[in-house]
């Protein structure tokens, strides 16, 4: 009998040590045997990957340079037409093309979808299914769409305190664009707020995917690793990592790419701003409301330790990107 209860004990601790055997080969970790190699990848899995680089070079600029281009075209885009320069009228120059009509004037919406749903799959792998610290890192969202709407807001006010109709005979908006006159305001750009800060929201929450191949070889490599960045976590929370990771990774993929080219779009239409709608201290006022408040939440509040945390901080340190920024 003691026998058969020494060797059901022996079955027990062999099953625990497995708890997490999909994450890893069955090793301890600090063994000195070898360690596995990562899969081959596919031509599909390259084409992907070829994709995602593409995309990581036209949206993760450094902040620096691309601030400079922005304050730098709002104005000598926005003075070369207040002098008078012919901008060539196209597609855009139509206020009312598709684009505008369901995705700027939608902006936010298109921006705040999206970016949740990235924030909320990337999340959940680096702090390894732990859903405080997933709800903590969605918070930056309900920041940035406070922001969004304290300033949309102020600028309707500004416009409304400032503005008269053309003909002194009505005194309302409505009264005044129904007799066909023009509602003539000091009207902020909230097309180059928009634009600007949704494409830097982006930029910066798409950063949490540099180095994120990184996390397959932390996990493969854990057996053998005494360092291991996810050596302190328990084994329900290293089955969490490998299993999110494995499921999440192609929707992640997927989502970044779509608000890479919705970053795009963003800059499209903003070249259409800044060429045909607006005088220039209006587009360089929006420009400045929406550079403001991103560098101060991305640059000192969040790395700051304070709620809520940067992109890409969890319980695994799989990348130096915002140390190093």
């Amino acid at each position: 009998m003691s026998s058969v209860s020494s060797n059901k004990a022996r079955q027990r601790g062999t099953a625990s040590s497995m708890k997490w055997d999909r994450c890893s080969l069955n090793s301890p970790a600090g063994s000195t045997g070898r360690r596995p190699l990562p899969e081959p990848a596919s031509v599909a899995n390259l084409l992907l990957m070829a994709v995602i680089h593409v995309c990581r070079k036209a949206v993760l600029i450094d902040p620096k340079y691309k601030i400079g281009i922005y304050l730098i075209f709002l104005f000598v885009g926005s003075a070369l037409g207040d002098a008078g320069f012919p901008y060539p009228k196209t597609y855009f120059s139509n206020s009312r093309n598709v684009l505008n009509q369901y995705f700027v004037k939608l902006g936010w919406g298109w921006t705040l979808s999206l970016t949740s749903a990235y924030i909320y799959l990337t999340a959940s792998v680096y702090c390894a299914g732990d859903r405080t610290r997933v709800v903590n890192h969605l918070l930056r969202m309900i920041v940035a769409t406070a922001i969004w709407f304290t300033c949309t807001n102020l600028f309707v006010y500004v416009e409304n305190q400032t503005a008269s109709c053309s003909s002194p005979k009505f005194k309302t908006r409505q009264n005044c664009i129904m007799k066909g006159h023009r509602w003539l305001g000091f009207d902020i750009s909230g097309h180059c707020f928009i634009l600007i800060f949704s494409h830097l929201v982006i930029s910066e929450e798409l950063r949490s995917l540099v180095n994120w191949e990184r996390i397959a070889d932390i996990v493969r490599n854990e057996p053998f690793d005494a360092d291991s960045p996810i050596k302190d976590l328990d084994a329900d929370q290293k089955l969490a990592l490998k299993t999110y990771y494995d499921k999440y990774t192609p929707y992640i993929r997927g989502l970044f790419i779509l608000l890479t080219l919705l970053a795009i779009l963003w800059d499209m239409m903003l070249v259409a701003t800044v060429f045909y709608f607006h005088n220039m201290v209006q587009k360089v006022l929006g420009g400045i409301f929406a550079i403001v408040p991103w560098y101060f939440i991305y640059k000192f509040w969040y790395p700051s330790g304070v709620l809520p945390p940067s992109p890409g901080v969890g319980l695994v340190k799989y990348s130096e990107v915002y140390r190093r920024g």
